[in-house]
């Protein structure tokens, strides 16, 4: 496989350039996403919540360490931007609820996109443009349409139907996806420290799935 098309595959499975482990840390949203409904709701998360925050926490302690106290296996800027993209997942998933039922989802994603590509146009005119062959450009609109409109718009509608913290969970499918065919495709280095601490938070994702068999309680009970 050419540069070219390591290139290409590596933008289409939205593998961020920091590596599979980076990559794994966004898996971090369903937490974040509870503990938002939580503080939010005034109420304590469920007991299988918070075990499953704690089991995330150490799978992610893991992949950045390599599970030595004394050294970090991701760059700094690797666990940065990957707990980055997990906020913002979880962000994405329960900020534009109200917007969603005022307005619909449609609306409300196309005006996001239409900011965020306004932000990125000063990249677009300082970057140099390279020679895309036809199956370049068939690769990009693929990017375009079916990784990001209408990816993005199915996922943001669920919102309306299930519940955010279930939403994230579906979603941490994307960077399990994304881990799989980096390592396969692109040769990304995972060891078996990195697997262990990303099958972790694998199971702290599902964890939150598990019914629980005691009421939520508030904080002042």
């Amino acid at each position: 496989m050419n540069q070219r098309y390591k290139g290409l595959t590596l933008a289409a499975v939205g593998s961020c350039f920091w590596g599979a482990s980076g990559t794994m840390i966004q898996f971090l949203a369903p937490v974040f996403i509870i503990i938002y409904s939580s503080l939010r709701s005034k109420m304590w998360p469920r007991r299988i919540d918070a075990i499953s925050i704690v089991v995330a926490v150490v799978g992610t302690f893991i992949l950045a360490t390599g599970g030595r106290f004394d050294q970090l296996a991701l760059s700094p800027l690797a666990c940065f931007w990957g707990l980055i993209a997990a906020f913002s997942e979880a962000i994405n998933t329960v900020l534009p609820g109200k917007l969603f039922k005022k307005y619909g989802p449609i609306p409300v994603i196309g005006a996001a996109m239409l900011v965020a590509g306004i932000a990125f146009l000063p990249i677009y005119f300082t970057q140099p443009m390279p020679k895309l062959a036809p199956v370049d450009v068939w690769v990009i609109v693929y990017i375009i349409i079916g990784g990001t409109l209408l990816a993005y718009t199915m996922y943001l509608s669920s919102v309306q139907y299930i519940e955010p913290s279930t939403v994230g969970m579906l979603g941490a499918f994307e960077p399990l996806i994304a881990t799989i065919l980096s390592v396969s495709l692109l040769h990304a280095d995972f060891g078996p420290m990195d697997m262990f601490g990303g099958f972790l938070i694998i199971v702290a994702t599902f964890m939150q799935l598990m019914p629980s068999r005691n009421p939520i309680k508030k904080n002042d009970e």
